[in-house]
């Protein structure tokens, strides 16, 4: 007797641009060892070179492994390096725990809201991390 499980995806992405200047990449679900290389590939895209800033909503995040902090954090170097930005939306206590237990809270620029990212990417706005 064959037993067939339905497997779920356990990310989620989709990406949208609110602004010419925009790229807003939607993360949900689990980030961890078995998911990373996805959102890697998802980050090594085009989306970084599309647009001057990249949002990465984490609002959705319902965990968020070592293997997910790297990826952010080579996102964050590789962005840094082309002269881009990236922003994280960050609601949930598994993402902001994560980043701030490792002593990351300072290198990511994090808000709680696309609205607040757009505010703070308006003509002007002066990066400086």
């Amino acid at each position: 007797m064959s037993r067939h499980t339905e497997r779920t995806d356990p990310l989620k992405l989709s990406v949208c641009r609110p602004r010419r200047d925009v790229t807003m990449l939607m993360v949900a679900g689990d980030i961890d060892v078995a998911t990373a290389p996805r959102l890697r590939a998802e980050l090594a895209g085009a989306y970084l070179r599309r647009a001057a800033t990249l949002v990465l909503d984490l609002s959705p995040v319902t965990f968020l492994a070592a293997a997910g902090l790297s990826v952010l954090v080579e996102a964050h170097t590789e962005a840094a390096r082309a002269r881009r930005r990236i922003v994280l939306i960050t609601t949930v206590r598994p993402v902001d725990r994560a980043i701030e237990i490792t002593g990351l809270a300072d290198r990511f620029h994090r808000v709680s809201s696309l609205d607040a990212a757009l505010v703070q990417l308006s003509p002007g706005y002066d990066e400086t991390a």
